[in-house]
């Protein structure tokens, strides 16, 4: 360790957003919203499971490993009334990983309205 030199510890944001296009939803908002919606087992092989990241550092990478190893499985994932994605990446990713084939999820008939809208 350098003399003098103070790291503080990496704390990842507590408030996950979901963002499609110009529209943005707080996740835990999203989970309690759902909660009431009709889990169903779905193939994975029916979603758009290929949208691309940003550039990620080795931090970030290793902290989406640690979700992908973290995630519950009994959650279902959530998705927009198109059948877009808002939460549950890292299930998806777990799902892949262990080679199921199917995965629980929740659909929006009609998306809540956003928290957030953003000019694009």
């Amino acid at each position: 360790m350098l003399a003098g030199l103070i790291v503080n510890k990496f704390e990842p944001p507590n408030d996950q957003l979901c963002n499609l296009g110009k529209h943005h939803w707080a996740v835990a908002r999203l989970f309690e919203l759902s909660k009431g919606l009709p889990v169903m087992e779905i193939p994975i092989n029916h979603l758009n499971i290929y949208q691309t990241y940003n550039k990620l550092t080795l931090r970030e990478m290793v902290m989406h490993f640690k979700a992908v190893n973290d995630a519950d499985l009994s959650y279902p994932i959530i998705l927009d009334e198109d059948g877009e994605l808002m939460d549950g990446r890292h299930r998806i990713m777990k799902t892949l990983l262990n080679g199921n084939e199917t995965i629980k999820a929740v659909r929006f008939e009609t998306n809540p309205p956003p928290c957030k809208v953003t000019e694009e």
